[in-house]
């Protein structure tokens, strides 16, 4: 072969190398990552359908919520154990470490059980934790007994701070969805004490206290799952520091853990000050830092390593309108928490004005990366992810305004579900424009003559995306 029919054959420069898990480049994995990552995933599903069994307007059998928390705890050993390389011993330690995780529920548990065995609590309190750990130990690891069966071929090429990123993303999403629900059902103030709640410490308010009011039930069920969302953010920023190369990705999850804690005080300062204002930069703060999660999932990606930036003439005008996307979906956002919080008519216009001006910009933007950049996998992707994300939102936002009720207190469960659902894909939103942004600046490069335009005193081409 010639060196001209190898050049012939070599792609351009710029152009992204995709690779197949045989030819992937391998990447330094941290011993745990696969095991910390399935743990807390498994405590997230645990949570979460404990919470969806128990809603006031669900109140699923006390055998049905068990069930399905034990199926979650299979599943999560299942997939352990197919995706990790460790099989089944995988599964077995991520059950414990979900195990430890569930104990912030157990104390709760406990008190009720002391009510009627006094002489019992500290004993039955050494058992139950034991239990926890042993139980999600045992189920998870008969999961993993099955998965192992099925391994996968990229069991050995998985990135698990990529993977830890996406379920605290997915965990997070719920939570904003619970704070929905919320605000849907006027239930912000319903516990009026923080960080306490009716006097008890936080993680030892009684389940049965809990399940007499469906105010406090929403409200405490959003401060412990939020808990979850903080221990679960301090695990990726302490595994990243230790397994991450790249200096600024090791800062990112340590900034998302701070903005967790801020949140955390917003919603308490809310409480004891009884105020809206709190409750609407509670809610959009929220947001914002689901969008930084979103990023954090996006750079610890394959992808993200191995795509190489390109030049091109579009890459200033691409740039530029994402960024102003991104500050146009935060205003928006801003008025859809306000207009949810203050049922004002005026806002409701200006919110519904200024959706009209997003969804243009997002299809500037998503046929862009759809159209003029479709060669580009993530960004061809993104483009018409965010096309679909914006549409389900206009349905939403009618549905939201045929059943919106005004000041009504006891609000339909209809209306408090659409307009739950309208906040979450609106945060799915941000996400998205927030993933489009960093992907255009990490794979676009202006071209001198274009950059030169923007500013006569600006260098002759913009710096890319940093990767190291």
């Amino acid at each position: 072969m010639t060196a001209q029919s190898v050049a012939e054959k070599s792609p351009p420069a710029d152009t992204l190398q995709y690779h197949t898990p045989e030819t992937a480049p391998q990447f330094p994995h941290l011993r745990g990552g696969d095991v910390l990552a399935c743990g807390f995933g498994i405590s997230a599903a645990v949570w979460v359908s404990a919470y969806l069994c128990r809603l006031p307007f669900v109140q699923a059998p006390g055998q049905v919520t068990v069930a399905l928390m034990i199926a979650m705890v299979l599943l999560g050993g299942f997939i352990a154990a197919r995706f990790s390389a460790k099989g089944w011993w995988c599964a077995l330690y991520a059950g414990a470490v979900s195990g430890i995780v569930d104990l912030l529920l157990i104390g709760a548990i406990l008190h009720d059980y002391a009510k009627e065995h006094h002489d019992a609590a500290v004993p039955t309190a050494l058992s139950w934790t034991l239990g926890s750990i042993l139980l999600n130990a045992v189920a998870a690891a008969i999961g993993g007994l099955l998965g192992q069966l099925f391994p996968s071929p990229r069991r050995n090429n998985i990135l698990w701070s990529h993977i830890f990123s996406l379920i605290l993303v997915l965990l997070t999403l719920t939570l904003i969805g619970v704070g929905g629900l919320v605000t849907a059902f006027h239930a912000g103030l319903a516990v009026p004490d923080w960080p306490r709640s009716y006097g008890y410490n936080m993680f030892l308010f009684p389940l049965s206290l809990m399940q007499q009011n469906s105010g406090a039930f929403y409200e405490h069920s959003h401060r412990l799952l939020a808990s979850l969302v903080g221990f679960t953010s301090l695990a990726l920023a302490i595994h990243t520091s230790l397994a991450e190369r790249r200096s600024w990705v090791k800062i990112l999850p340590w900034a998302i853990g701070i903005g967790v804690a801020i949140q955390a005080v917003l919603g308490g300062t809310r409480v004891t000050e009884t105020s809206t204002t709190l409750a609407i930069i509670h809610g959009v703060f929220a947001q914002l830092v689901f969008g930084a999660m979103a990023v954090m999932a996006a750079v610890t990606s394959r992808n993200f390593h191995t795509l190489h930036p390109r030049t091109t003439p579009a890459a200033s005008s691409d740039r530029s309108l994402t960024l102003l996307l991104l500050f146009a979906m935060i205003i928006q956002l801003t008025l859809g928490a306000t207009v949810r919080h203050e049922n004002q008519g005026s806002v409701v216009l200006i919110h519904i004005t200024m959706a009209v001006f997003v969804s243009v910009l997002v299809l500037a933007c998503g046929f862009r990366a759809w159209g003029l950049h479709g060669n580009l996998r993530p960004l061809r992707r993104l483009g018409l992810a965010i096309m679909a994300v914006v549409l389900l939102q206009l349905i939403l936002g009618v549905a939201a305004l045929v059943l919106w009720k005004g000041n009504a207190k006891d609000a339909p469960i209809e209306s408090a579900l659409v307009t739950t659902l309208h906040q979450m894909n609106g945060a799915l939103l941000l996400a998205t424009t927030a993933l489009l942004t960093t992907w255009t600046w990490r794979l676009l490069l202006p071209t001198p003559s274009s950059s030169s335009s923007l500013s006569s005193s600006s260098s002759s081409s913009l710096p890319p995306f940093p990767t190291a």
